[in-house]
């Protein structure tokens, strides 16, 4: 077997509002029949449609892991631009170093540029002097926009681009438009063609599948629409029938049906990978029909949303587009879906937080009453380092092996929801190299095999319950009608257990829908300030109860609904729990990844032998400011000077972190006097200095020295 490489940033699986896909898949495929082995390819995603746009999925090229730090574009500040704003530019731990020349913005519904963009452009045009020059490429289907600009940006530019454009307070947030990949590590099959829907309980199967046979007894998913965003859907017996038109979402030659159509510009994999077909089959191909596999919802119909391209690979604008259209959403580029989905499979991912359009996405689709079901990664690492795994509102799942255990190279930790079999999954498939050929089956391995169980029993779930369940309502069912893990709970953990249908399914149709914890949050960059919202619901008894707890401390109980707010010290990823109770003594609990991310910084480098930085600040907004303090410094001292009598600011200093929590020096500037910070004999290493300004600053200069 050969496992995937690690993932560019995005779904590859990753975030940041600075970030590109960090990871690459190398997926090595075995097709059983046609006598056609060892498939080699790789695998990626594109953006807003029409062949104008400058990016094609072909200029995408892989990229090396990178620790990326935020680094500020001091020069690029404007006066009268607030640094309080929510507005980030996300910043991954795992951003490549490939460069990018794609970037989403989404500027404020009520803004001049939220409603125009003939107004972005002209935003653009007025950075030109500071910034690389950008064009406006095209608005999504969310209202964000893709800018391009004139030549590649390496890692360090990009950062400083975005942070410029996200300090203008109309700037909901700005991020790469990142690359993502397919997540599958197709292997020789070992296994019953489908011990995946088996039962360990049912002699002579003695692995661990989900318990379709059970399942079916009560329902076969009819009334149901499903969603396979993917690489498209080749033609299959197996699969037409339960095929609805859907569409390509594949820049630059957007349009069609959804179908695969192998490779086209792709030049960087010999062999299409068929992966859309594959999941397709798992979710709902169709069963009782004389001939090839079973799905797990035969009676519910797909619609194929193509974001990946012949190679699996995909750019994160146009899977974010893929969703919200998937759902019924609105699309400028895309004719309406006349087929909303209300279970979406998402089996792709990268490295890095949850991007902010993706997010916005998987919002936009759960709004209209889908529920998104996503893959945890096959990297064999924390799946909280890896979107859309680690975005709110989904459904998050592991894999499994046909012995119950985990699954070798399946993302695993709090962030995984639940486990279902992804290891030698036998599904349909299409024998074709290039182009699509003959249809056939293949087996393949991964989590993205193991996503699309639960897909199917989710429809599974929705066609018998007397009301539609949301997100977390189904979450919380799955989960409390898993089947143990045969050996405990494995040492990596994948959630309560594995997936069980028969039991969801007698579960759902009882009537009883469970209390579900659920909340989601957003930060304020300026301040790594979190604020998360409580989304829990119970059809029955009353919530009583909420107890938060941060990841950093003690728990937080309140007795009422609310909408906490916490100051972090220092940046990173958290894992962030609620826990319900209602007035009953039930309890719910759910527990997510947070990427903590750093303020902007602007890095004073010159020692304290050049000219002081220039600062212009609104009242109430924050900046910050970095140093390396070699070893054997006998002082380190900050110096904050008004440009007007009028000006009046606080200035902060700390080691360590880029927060005003914890400083050992607080000094304020005001009736034109300056704030002076000065440490004697300061430890080595990197030190911050940020302002808080208390009235509108205009030309203020920051400097330090070191003795």
């Amino acid at each position: 077997m050969k496992d995937e490489g690690p993932k560019s940033a995005l779904f590859g699986f990753q975030h940041a509002i600075i970030k590109t896909v960090d990871t690459w898949s190398e997926i090595s495929t075995r097709l059983v029949g046609r006598g056609i082995a060892g498939v080699t390819l790789a695998v990626v995603l594109a953006a807003c449609g029409g062949s104008n746009g400058s990016a094609n999925t072909s200029d995408v090229t892989p990229g090396a892991n990178d620790k990326a730090e935020v680094v500020a574009a001091g020069a690029a500040s404007s006066a009268g631009v607030s640094s309080l704003s929510v507005a980030h530019a996300n910043a991954s731990d795992q951003e490549a170093e490939a460069p990018n020349d794609r970037f989403i913005v989404k500027y404020k519904s009520n803004s001049s540029e939220g409603r125009s963009s003939t107004a972005v452009q002209a935003k653009l045009d007025r950075l030109e002097s500071r910034l690389p020059r950008a064009r406006h490429l095209c608005r999504m289907g969310g209202g964000a926009d893709i800018v391009t600009t004139e030549y590649k940006l390496t890692a360090k530019q990009a950062r400083s681009f975005m942070d410029a454009i996200a300090k203008d307070p109309n700037v909901e947030y700005v991020e790469p438009d990142r690359v993502m990949s397919a997540q599958f590590t197709p292997n020789d099959p070992e296994y019953s063609k489908q011990w995946g829907l088996a039962s360990n309980l049912a002699s002579p199967y003695r692995t661990y599948g989900i318990r379709a046979e059970t399942a079916w007894n009560l329902a076969f998913g009819y009334g149901v629409v499903m969603a396979v965003v993917d690489t498209g859907v080749t033609s299959h017996s197996d699969l037409n029938a339960n095929m609805l038109a859907g569409y390509n979402f594949v820049s630059p030659n957007r349009g069609g049906n959804g179908s695969d159509p192998g490779i086209t510009t792709e030049t960087w994999c010999s062999s299409a990978v068929w992966h859309g077909t594959h999941v397709a089959g798992i979710m709902g191909a169709l069963a009782n029909n004389g001939s090839g596999i079973a799905g797990i919802a035969p009676g519910a119909k797909m619609v194929p949303v193509r974001v990946l391209n012949a190679c699996g690979l995909g750019l994160t604008s146009d899977i974010a587009d893929g969703i919200v259209w998937a759902a019924g959403g609105y699309d400028p580029g895309a004719p309406a879906n006349a087929n909303p989905a209300k279970i979406i499979n998402v089996s792709l991912g990268g490295a890095g937080a949850c991007d902010a359009i993706l997010q916005s996405a998987i919002n936009s689709a759960v709004s209209q009453g889908a529920i998104v079901i996503t893959a945890a990664g096959n990297n064999a690492n924390d799946a909280a380092n890896f979107s859309p795994a680690n975005c709110f509102n989904v459904i998050n799942v592991g894999a499994t092996n046909a012995n119950g255990s985990k699954w070798v190279n399946s993302n695993f930790g709090t962030t995984v929801d639940i486990a279902a079999p992804g290891s030698s999954i036998w599904s349909t498939y299409n024998n074709g190299v290039r182009t699509p050929g003959t249809e056939g089956y293949a087996y393949m391995d991964g989590t993205s095999m193991a996503a699309p169980m639960v897909s199917g029993v989710a429809a599974l779930v929705q066609a018998i319950a007397a009301r539609s369940l949301t997100t977390a309502e189904m979450r919380n069912l799955l989960q409390k009608s898993t089947q143990p893990f045969p050996s405990g709970q494995p040492d990596q953990p994948l959630g309560p257990g594995i997936l069980d249908a028969g039991a969801a399914l007698i579960s759902a149709y009882s009537g009883t829908i469970p209390m579900a914890a659920d909340f989601w949050c957003q930060e304020n960059r300026n301040l790594m300030q979190v604020q998360c919202f409580d989304r829990s619901t119970s059809r029955g008894a009353i919530i009583t109860e909420w107890v938060w707890n941060w990841g950093t401390t003690a728990n937080f109980g309140q007795l009422q609904s609310g909408n906490p707010v916490f100051s972090f010290e220092y940046p990173g990823t958290y894992t962030l729990t609620l826990k319900v109770i209602d007035s009953n003594g039930a309890m719910s609990t759910l527990k997510r990844a947070f990427n903590v991310a750093p303020p902007p910084i602007t890095e004073l480098d010159y020692r304290g032998s050049g000219n002081p930085a220039r600062l212009d600040d609104v009242n109430g907004g924050m900046e910050y400011y970095s140093v390396t303090v070699p070893t054997g410094t006998k002082s380190l001292t900050f110096t904050l000077k008004p440009g007007r009598p009028t000006d009046s600011a606080w200035l902060y200093l700390r080691a360590d972190s880029p927060s005003v929590l914890n400083v050992v020096c607080q000094s304020g500037m005001s009736g034109n006097l300056p704030a002076t910070c000065t440490i004697s004999n300061p430890k080595a290493g990197t030190w911050y200095a940020a302002t808080g300004a208390t009235s509108d600053i205009y030309n203020a200069q920051i400097s330090y020295v070191l003795n």
